[in-house]
């Protein structure tokens, strides 16, 4: 079962690596490609005013060719470990007034994945992250991490970031 902070499972979403120009295309027309790396779709994603922010937020990708790709699988042919990089851009917006921002979700991870539904990744550069109440070592928030950085998934999906050099900034008081 693979979880996401984007919610990105956006296991690229909250990972990927690179600039790309701004003609570049947000969809993906081929499957995996001939070296193993997939493209992860990524949709838009709203939540109701109290789950991240005091108000409802929303957020359209502008950019997407993150990837994916299986570097070790299990007996049965889930993944153990996979990598996932690509650009990421997402339009952010507090939908009650509009307010809204750009941000950068280009990180690149390598994540491992336990038998027991865990997951640990690896990261470096920026990603965003959907947390609710309760469901990290961090405050209920919608935010952007970058820098250096793990992020334990337990099987119950409960997220523990730990940075190593980087910053945390919640979005919400950006678009309050």
């Amino acid at each position: 079962m693979r979880r996401t902070l984007l919610i990105a499972p956006a296991v690229a979403a909250m990972l990927a690596g690179g600039a790309v120009p701004a003609t570049a295309s947000t969809t993906h027309t081929s499957t995996t490609s001939h070296d193993g790396w997939v493209p992860e779709p990524i949709p838009p994603f709203d939540a109701a005013a109290g789950v991240l922010c005091d108000f409802p937020v929303h957020y359209d990708v502008l950019v997407n060719q993150v990837r994916t790709k299986v570097l070790k699988t299990y007996p049965d042919g889930t993944p153990k470990r996979q990598l996932a990089a690509g650009a990421l851009f997402l339009n952010v917006s507090n939908t009650d007034t509009g307010a809204s921002t750009v941000v950068d979700a280009s990180g690149s991870a390598a994540i491992d994945y336990g038998t027991d539904g865990s997951m640990l990744w690896h990261v470096a550069g920026p990603v965003i992250a959907r947390l609710g109440e309760g469901t990290s070592n961090l405050p209920r928030g919608l935010y952007t991490i970058n820098g250096i950085y793990r992020i334990a998934f337990s099987p119950a999906g409960f997220k523990t970031i730990t940075l190593t050099h980087g910053t945390i900034h919640n979005l919400c008081p950006d678009l309050s």
